[in-house]
């Protein structure tokens, strides 16, 4: 069914791919019956590609506005949906009041199984989600068409999502076809998992993972979405977002549930920079779904993104060889608490490279004078690691609607483009344009301090332009209004970027 679901979204040269259609069949097989109007909105398509895709249905003899026994058999055995509970898929689905409820009247049943998560290695940035967390992430994979006849991997999961996932589709469709695949760092998170998956006979698969080397080959581009709750660095979140990329399958649309931290705007914007270098489209944010036990330094809270995957998907991090810089808090910032005792008041520093990494060892150990186990604490601090300085300083300048004529002029390109060199301060080395014929001008500025690059399409009226230093004293936007000024342009961005930070 699957290549003429594909075959559909050809024909109709859909852009939301075969998932789209997917959903729109879901609807069909629960709801029974379905108007255009109503499946528009699930799938957030225009009417009459609504109605063409019906059509569409209807001619492999799925039926239309309901489907026929054809269509139900089809779409069951895609589904893997024999035994499926549809009243609670469709109470889930569409009924916030039960769906709140339902999470309510669960967490007792899942409780005494997340009781049995180690305890968080605080070291590689741990921090134990709550069992209601678990459940609603895991309904995010319903509500995205990415639970049922599904490739799911959780990348880390001290979180045990892998459980919840497992439990909701259990309640669902038990005969379903879906795998659910956990790779993870932490061996004691991998032994649990895989005894909670034996005793309760549910489809998990484990296998160790440290997300600084590449991904094997064996899982990649394997799955359909992809959950991680990263370190909270940004190099963490763009290591464990490139390796989902490289898991996850070519086609567009796939998903990745992703927690993070909440941080800074500017923090947030280097994150979304990197979201979107990387090719995909951030859905949407929840911010009333992550809550953690313990975890006072996150707040207790995060936010999760739902991104969604594009055609132009690119891992910011390669998968060819090891990643060796740091990518958890403690290795960036260097934390260090003094607490002293109640009882007897002895103080006692705990952090790393100290004798208790955590409190809780602390606790567990109890006071060393007086064997007390509670603790007050008396002063906190803080060193962070200088990753922050950047080696070099990048300015990329798009200049559209400019004046045609001086875009094919390579002598006064020249001119121009040393002249920002003495605008800017900087020092020049050595300096060569070529025009191109017909027309056309390529051009370098070597500096003592980089340099400053023009390449001019005349017949569009565009110039691109590097304005590039590894010194930060250098007046680059001096640099910058001149050579939009001399090029009279009509409409300007330029992108600043950080290089070697």
């Amino acid at each position: 069914m699957q290549k003429q679901l594909q075959q559909i979204t050809a024909d109709m040269q859909l852009e939301e791919q075969y998932h789209t259609l997917e959903k729109a069949l879901l609807d069909l097989y629960f709801h029974k019956n379905c108007t255009t109007k109503s499946l528009a909105h699930t799938t957030d398509l225009p009417i009459p590609i609504v109605s063409a895709m019906k059509k569409e249905f209807a001619k492999r003899g799925w039926g239309k506005h309901s489907l026929t026994k054809k269509g139900q058999l089809a779409i069951s055995q895609y589904f893997q949906l024999s035994g499926a509970d549809t009243n609670l898929y469709l109470q889930l689905t569409t009924n916030d009041t039960f769906r709140t409820e339902w999470i309510t009247q669960n967490k007792s049943e899942l409780s005494a199984i997340y009781a049995a998560r180690p305890t968080a290695d605080v070291a590689i940035d741990q921090a134990k989600c709550t069992v209601e967390t678990a459940l609603k992430r895991a309904l995010l994979a319903l509500d995205y068409t990415m639970l049922l006849n599904k490739c799911i991997l959780c990348l880390g999961d001290d979180d045990f999502i892998s459980i919840a996932l497992a439990f909701l589709l259990k309640k669902i469709a038990p005969h379903s076809t879906t795998k659910i695949t956990v790779l993870d760092v932490d061996r004691r998170i991998l032994c649990t998992i895989n005894k909670i998956a034996k005793d309760y006979e549910l489809p998990i698969k484990t296998d160790y993972y440290n997300v600084q080397e590449p991904l094997p080959e064996t899982y990649g581009h394997q799955f359909d979405c992809v959950y991680t709750d990263t370190p909270y660095t940004l190099f963490g979140a763009q290591l464990f977002l490139s390796r989902a990329i490289n898991a996850l399958k070519p086609e567009a649309m796939r998903h990745v549930f992703f927690s993070y931290a909440k941080r800074s705007y500017q923090r947030q914007w280097e994150l979304q920079q990197s979201l979107f270098t990387m090719g995909f489209v951030i859905d949407s944010i929840k911010y009333d779904i992550n809550t953690y036990e313990g975890a006072q330094i996150l707040g207790a809270t995060s936010q999760l993104f739902v991104l969604q995957t594009t055609e132009q998907m690119t891992s910011y991090i390669p998968n060819q060889r090891k990643f060796t810089r740091p990518i958890y808090t403690g290795e960036i910032e260097r934390k260090s608490v003094v607490y002293q005792c109640i009882h007897c008041q002895h103080s006692l520093t705990v952090g790393a490279g100290h004798q208790y990494n955590t409190i809780t060892q602390l606790q567990s150990s109890g006071c060393p004078i007086c064997e007390n186990k509670k603790f007050s604490q008396m002063k906190r601090t803080v060193q962070k690691k200088q990753f922050n300085h950047a080696l070099g300083h990048h300015i990329l300048l798009e200049l559209f609607d400019c004046d045609v004529a001086l875009l094919n002029d390579v002598q006064r390109i020249k001119t121009i483009m040393c002249q920002a060199a003495h605008k800017a301060k900087a020092t020049i080395a050595a300096k060569h344009f070529h025009h191109f014929s017909p027309y056309g001008v390529s051009g370098v500025v070597i500096i003592q301090e980089s340099h400053l690059t023009i390449h001019t399409w005349p017949e569009y009226g565009y110039a691109a332009i590097d304005v590039f230093t590894c010194n930060s004293k250098l007046a680059l936007q001096d640099a910058v209004k001149y050579i939009t000024e001399q090029f009279n342009a009509g409409n300007v961005t330029q992108h600043y970027v950080h290089r070697g930070k």
